[in-house]
């Protein structure tokens, strides 16, 4: 990854910073030295005027020897020449050649422009040094009272050397640019495609099957976006898993379970068929009481079937529902008297109770009525002779709330997250002898959660359970 994306990432940054560089160096360059040669005509043009006007005095009285003087000595202290003509061109002093010995100026190019416009400037090959020089011409005197003209020469090569000095300046600046640019750009290639290597090798371990992984970036850009929607993918895919686990465990429970449940009355059944077969067939009494066991366990057996078929509707189909509208109050007394003979048998008191002034819903009847037939007989179960169940149902806020206590033998602590669970059971043997099939609770479930409703339970060991309904009344 590293030696792919990042030097593709450093390498495109580093052709950018060399343009951009190279662009910013030539015309920074250029600016300086357009502004270094305005600031050398400007500094020159100010010196021959200074200069000038030391001469007037000289100029006024022709006083050509004095001229000569200071020009020499003038040109020493700048370090450049120093030429005064007349106002006809001749030469009146020079600081490198004999006046004497010089041609006429009066058609340089710099002495014209200065007798016209009072300041001229050139460039050109001197005629008397042989090199190119930089002229500033400096008019003395008015128009109509010209003395004559001051100028000042610089040798190019000095000029040249003083630019090619910022030249180098410029290039030295240019290159530190471009090495902290450098920098820099790597840095950021390396910030850019470390997340990306690091989401890289996430990926890998997740294909592996390894969900653990996660990428750490905090970053709230798109790769942090990226980071996160790979992160979500992971959890998503982990939960997934669990949950195909869970099931997958579930599945072999529920086979090892139904398998067991048919199992245990089939083996009796058959027992006592082979019973009946041989010499017990003559005793009336025995055979009769045979019989009843076969018969007992033949029910047990078609109830196993029946629930199992109504959680198998209920897990599969969506159009299950048959929604109507009931008096739930009504439905609550109806099932309560089919209890009594139940309650009678273990001497137990159920108590009814119901508040608000309209308990009408809609829901699926026989689905609601299955549920608190399954709560009721699992109350009524589990408590002890002479023992409390209470069935309350309250209407709050467009929400009917069902709750039935009892004051049996409870269940444990550990028990309660599954208890909703396919043939889940706290005593097994205990359950089987008082006929549960272990699907009660998961169908009831089953048939809450498809009303859009919630199931919840709470136990307390040996002070009796509680079961609490809320459905939504439309």
């Amino acid at each position: 990854m590293k030696s792919r994306i990042v030097w593709k990432f450093f390498g495109a940054f580093t052709v950018l910073i060399l343009i951009v560089v190279f662009v910013l160096n030539f015309f920074v360059a250029l600016k300086l030295s357009d502004n270094f040669e305005q600031r050398i005509s400007r500094e020159l043009k100010s010196g021959a005027t200074l200069v000038g006007n030391l001469l007037h005095e000289y100029l006024a009285e022709g006083r050509d020897e004095e001229i000569q003087r200071e020009a020499r000595r003038l040109a020493d202290e700048l370090n450049l020449r120093i030429t005064v003509v007349d106002g006809a061109g001749g030469v009146l002093g020079d600081s490198e050649k004999d006046p004497s010995q010089m041609e006429n100026h009066s058609e340089r190019p710099e002495i014209v422009e200065a007798v016209q416009n009072g300041f001229g400037q050139s460039i050109r090959l001197s005629d008397t040094l042989g090199y190119n020089m930089k002229y500033v011409a400096v008019r003395v005197g008015r128009d109509d009272d010209m003395l004559g003209v001051v100028r000042f020469a610089l040798p190019l090569s000095q000029v040249q050397l003083q630019i090619r000095t910022i030249y180098r300046v410029v290039l030295v600046a240019a290159i530190a640019a471009v090495a902290i640019a450098l920098t820099v750009a790597y840095l950021v290639s390396r910030s850019i495609t470390l997340p990306i290597r690091q989401m890289k090798e996430t990926a890998e371990q997740i294909a592996k099957g390894n969900f653990t992984p996660r990428v750490r970036i905090s970053s709230r850009d798109e790769l942090g976006e990226l980071a996160d929607s790979l992160n979500a993918m992971a959890d998503e895919l982990q939960q997934k898993i669990e949950d195909l686990r869970r099931m997958d465990q579930v599945r072999t429970d529920f086979v090892a379970n139904v398998s067991h449940e048919l199992k245990t009355p089939l083996t009796l059944i058959k027992g006592y068929t082979e019973t009946l077969q041989g010499e017990v067939l003559c005793d009336k009494i025995k055979a009769a009481k045979f019989v009843s066991i076969i018969r007992e366990h033949s029910d047990r057996l078609g109830h196993i079937v029946d629930d199992l078929l109504s959680l198998s509707e209920l897990e599969s189909s969506k159009d299950y529902i048959d929604r109507s509208q009931f008096d739930l109050k009504k439905l609550i007394d109806d099932i309560s008297l089919g209890f009594g003979h139940a309650l009678a048998s273990k001497k137990l008191e159920l108590t009814v109770s119901s508040q608000g002034d309209d308990l009408s819903i809609r829901a699926d009847r026989n689905k609601i009525e299955q549920v608190l037939v399954n709560l009721i007989d699992n109350a009524i179960k589990y408590t002890g002779e002479s023992g409390q169940i209470e069935l309350s149902a309250v209407e709050r806020d467009g929400e009917i709330h069902i709750a039935v206590r009892d004051d049996g033998i409870g269940i444990a602590k550990e028990h309660l997250d599954r208890i909703f669970e396919r043939f889940y059971r706290t005593d097994k043997a205990r359950s089987r002898e008082l006929g549960g099939t272990g699907l009660g609770l998961s169908i009831a479930k089953h048939i809450v959660l498809a009303h859009k409703g919630k199931i919840t339970i709470e136990s307390e060991l040996g002070k009796g359970t509680t079961v609490f309904v809320t459905l939504p009344k439309e």
